[in-house]
């Protein structure tokens, strides 16, 4: 078992350098259909009031998905100069746009403040990074290259043994990069170091929502499970890797047929 983690170790142990392909978005002023960003709606629902403003509108071929910042009920129905006065309930939300056709109504154009942009700007961030810096006016390649820097300084870190301060590192390069797996799963590295196979088995799982084909996440949350000896979940774990990764198969298969021969 143990020259099995070592050569697994051996495998998947690398410093990646994060690229990020920059592809044309859609500028935060397009308008589609005839909605504008900044149209504000208002529907009556149980006796009283919702109304949304729009942030933005994403489209494609299929459909078109509406993102608006929905505004407290209210008693009665808003005017348009009533609208900034009203307390938000949600800065970012979606709204459907054949419901929105269906059931709003239109009440007149008010631009997004900066302010009420933020929920979106959050969204975009880790939804669609190549939009978020243009939202915010960054250049991409200068984010990447940040967060290059401090996965390489953690990865530094962590060879050095100096475990929390390289998940400080990796923390700082996931906020400014949140789809930056790589570093998640570092952390989830740093962690076994240091024997909180708890902890890592969460950052492992973080991993696996941002890039639901990581093996070496899977992988290594099995070993996780070994480490605190709850078998059951260990051989379920590996047993997903068997069918997540067919290709890989052999790798999951080996520790699970350990698993179930020691613990018959």
């Amino acid at each position: 078992m143990r020259n099995a983690l070592v050569s697994l170790i051996l495998l998947f142990t690398f410093l990646p350098v994060l690229t990020l392909h920059v592809q044309a978005s859609n500028a935060y002023y397009k308008v589609t259909y005839h909605y504008n960003i900044g149209d504000v709606f208002t529907t009556k629902e149980n006796g009283v009031w919702r109304t949304a403003k729009i942030l933005d509108i994403d489209t494609n071929e299929q459909s078109s998905t509406i993102h608006a910042l929905l505004y407290n009920s209210t008693k009665h129905k808003p005017k348009l100069e009533e609208v900034n006065k009203l307390s938000v309930a949600t800065y970012h939300s979606t709204i459907a746009h054949a419901k929105l056709e269906k059931k709003w109504l239109f009440i007149g154009n008010d631009t997004p403040l900066k302010a009420e942009l933020k929920g979106y700007i959050h969204y975009l961030k880790s939804h669609d990074f190549n939009k978020y810096a243009e939202a915010t006016n960054q250049k991409v390649d200068d984010l990447i290259f940040r967060a290059n820097t401090l996965y390489t300084k953690g990865y530094a870190l962590n060879q050095a043994a100096q475990y929390k301060q390289a998940i400080e590192a990796y923390k700082q390069a996931i906020h400014i990069y949140p789809m930056y797996f790589e570093a998640i799963d570092n952390i989830g590295f740093a962690y076994m170091d240091m024997g909180d196979f708890k902890t890592a088995i969460n950052y492992f799982d973080q991993s696996l929502v941002v890039n639901p084909q990581g093996m070496t996440a899977l992988y290594y949350k099995g070993m996780c499970y070994i480490n605190l000896e709850d078998y059951v979940r260990a051989s379920e774990v590996f047993k997903q890797g068997m069918h997540a990764f067919p290709q890989q198969k052999h790798v999951f298969e080996e520790i699970y047929i350990k698993l179930q021969q020691d613990t018959l």
